[in-house]
């Protein structure tokens, strides 16, 4: 099976990629992650976590901060919104052109080695407000890729058409370590529960009847969700 490197922010959807990877068979080189001056930088810790659970070799990349989010340097986090009134737009908490830093970056540290595929937890929930998170932009990086290198990159994007809760079915039926991740905009203790990434993650677990292993600060109503059983 291919080589491969692995974008892994610590989040659900990057681990949960990287258990499908694993089952497929990849052999993981290496998992990247980067603090890019994100207000959430518990998340690269968390991305340790799972990566030292696959006993996979991971490293992070410090890059100079990318303004322009509010997950950086504009404003707070948004709490509270109403998802469910959300349309293809582009969220406040979007970072200007990140993936195509971060999928350049990948490519340029494969170079050095024998991977070909490049890895991450790109998916149907996040293209509707990240537009660097859509199918049209990955075919195209993938294509940039191939004509800056001329290596045969693949991105690997496993999740593209799945919503959140498929992304935690996955995740549960691959055994992928969710009680390690960490999801939430900001990086306290516990989990908000009220930011945009913390409403869709517990909507996904409430929708499929699985109770978080994520502490919460605020009170989440799990009534009839089963507990979670670790891998």
């Amino acid at each position: 099976m291919p080589d491969a490197l692995m974008l892994l922010s610590g989040g659900l959807d990057s681990v949960t990629a990287l258990a499908w990877a694993l089952q497929e068979g990849f052999t993981i080189l290496g998992a990247l992650s980067f603090d890019y001056g994100q207000r959430h930088a518990r998340e690269v810790a968390a991305a340790a976590d799972v990566a030292a659970h696959y006993s996979v070799p991971h490293q992070t990349v410090a890059l100079a901060p990318i303004r322009g989010s509010s997950l950086t340097d504009l404003g707070g986090i948004p709490q509270g919104r109403d998802l469910g009134a959300l349309s293809e737009t582009v969220a406040p908490t979007y970072v200007p052109n990140r993936n195509l830093i971060l999928i350049a970056y990948a490519a340029a540290h494969a170079l050095l080695g024998s991977a070909t595929h490049i890895v991450g937890g790109w998916n149907g929930a996040d293209a509707l407000n990240y537009p660097d998170c859509r199918e049209p932009f990955l075919a195209a990086a993938e294509q940039t890729l191939r004509l800056a290198t001329e290596r045969p990159f693949i991105i690997a994007r496993p999740l593209i058409a799945d919503d959140k809760a498929a992304i935690v079915r996955r995740a549960l039926a691959l055994g992928a370590p969710i009680h390690l991740t960490w999801t939430c905009y900001l990086g306290g203790d516990r989990a908000c529960g009220t930011c945009d990434a913390c409403q869709l993650r517990v909507g996904a677990f409430r929708q499929i009847g699985v109770i978080d292993p994520v502490p919460y600060a605020s009170a989440i109503d799990w009534f009839g969700c089963a507990p979670y059983r670790r891998p």
